[in-house]
């Protein structure tokens, strides 16, 4: 399994949007309230009924090299509940989107070890699918608690 590529992409999906970023942000009103409720409701579904009601199954894609799997299935699930409601409290808001970032990093070797697998009767995507759709979940999450990059509020 080769994890250097995508996970380098990822990582630089993050350096990029902070790198573009230099700093500023710009809130952009009821859309980006709107898209933390889209970002949020993943990782709660996810969350809860993955991680939690389903942690067998959770666990089951996790690498065998990774030791506790079962604890780490309720851990990342924990972290995912935690990171969503981060996003809707003012305070943690930013560092919330960049703890999700981080997390999707972090999971992805999980991530390629289920790629095209049928766990607990579904179909995994691809490793190259998968690293698609991080890519743009973690760029969704960063816009939705940091703001649009680059521009300043005109506050």
């Amino acid at each position: 399994m080769n994890y250097a590529i995508p996970i380098f992409l990822l990582i630089l999906t993050i350096v990029a949007f902070f790198g573009i970023a230099r700093g500023r942000f710009a809130d952009f009103g009821i859309p980006q309230t709107v898209l933390r409720v889209i970002v949020a409701l993943p990782l709660l579904v996810s969350g809860i009924l993955l991680h939690f009601f389903r942690i067998g199954a959770t666990a089951s894609i996790i690498p065998a090299v990774f030791p506790a799997r079962l604890f780490l299935a309720a851990l990342t699930g924990g972290l995912e509940i935690a990171g969503a409601i981060g996003l809707f409290v003012q305070r943690f808001r930013r560092s919330a989107a960049l703890w999700i970032a981080f997390m999707m990093v972090a999971v992805f070797p999980a991530n390629v070890y289920a790629a095209e697998k049928v766990i607990d009767g579904l179909q995994m995507p691809s490793v190259a699918v998968r690293a698609a759709m991080q890519i743009v979940y973690i760029v969704l999450v960063l816009l939705a608690g940091y703001g649009i990059p680059g521009r300043s509020d005109s506050k």
